[in-house]
């Protein structure tokens, strides 16, 4: 190789300062979900790919694969990402539950001001579309089912630490109701344009405690 070729082809080289790395292009695990989030929530299903996950990211689909394996193990981690968020959600109105302040009426409406923030909304919205793919995918449909299913457990085993229902069955169909219509208000915010969400996050809580507190008295 004579030298000017070699000289060309050493410009064609990133430079890389000794002792560190070439992360030109490189995402994290998290980035990569930060992206199929915005992706799902902007543009939904329709316009998710890998290849435009991957220009969001700012990294190659190798990259995504390495993280995820599949297509189909990225949207098991979004989903599961947003049931993680929807449990601290909860854990969090549960830890501050005080009986002689509010009770559980207190303790819905923090959860309830949480869920219904409008930073929430690109999460909230690319788990809608998930749910309208499980409709479509078994495997996602079984992912959803179990994640709403835990979600379900966590409200009834807190009702019937503090001793709420009658009985824990009693509890866990009051929980599936509360979460499936919460989901319901959810949406509600999210068709109406994702705008102010007061108005539902009222609608949610009073909807949630008329289930909670039907023949109950509020402790």
């Amino acid at each position: 190789m004579s030298d000017e070729v070699a000289q060309g082809a050493n410009s064609l080289r990133a430079y890389v300062p000794a002792g560190q790395p070439n992360v030109k292009g490189a995402a994290s695990r998290e980035a990569i979900l930060e992206a199929a989030r915005e992706i799902l929530g902007t543009k939904g299903m329709g316009g998710f790919s890998l290849a435009a996950v991957a220009r969001v990211a700012d990294c190659s689909k190798g990259t995504i694969l390495y993280h995820f394996g599949t297509r189909e193990g990225l949207l098991v981690a979004l989903i599961s990402e947003g049931a993680n968020f929807l449990r601290a959600t909860l854990e969090s109105a549960f830890s501050r539950y005080e009986p002689r302040q509010g009770g559980i009426e207190e303790s819905i409406r923090v959860a309830m001001t949480d869920l219904f923030r409008s930073e929430n909304k690109m999460l909230l919205s690319a788990e809608r579309e998930l749910s309208g793919m499980g409709q479509r995918d078994p495997a996602i449909a079984a992912e959803l089912s179990s994640e709403v299913a835990t979600l379900i457990e966590s409200i009834a085993r807190f009702g019937d630490t503090i001793s709420l229902g009658p009985d824990y069955e009693d509890l866990t169909a009051r929980a599936l109701c509360v979460v499936t219509a919460t989901f319901g208000h959810v949406e509600l915010w999210l068709c109406s344009g994702g705008g102010d969400p007061v108005p539902h996050r009222e609608a949610a809580i009073r909807t949630a405690r008329a289930i909670v507190l039907e023949g109950i008295e509020p402790r």
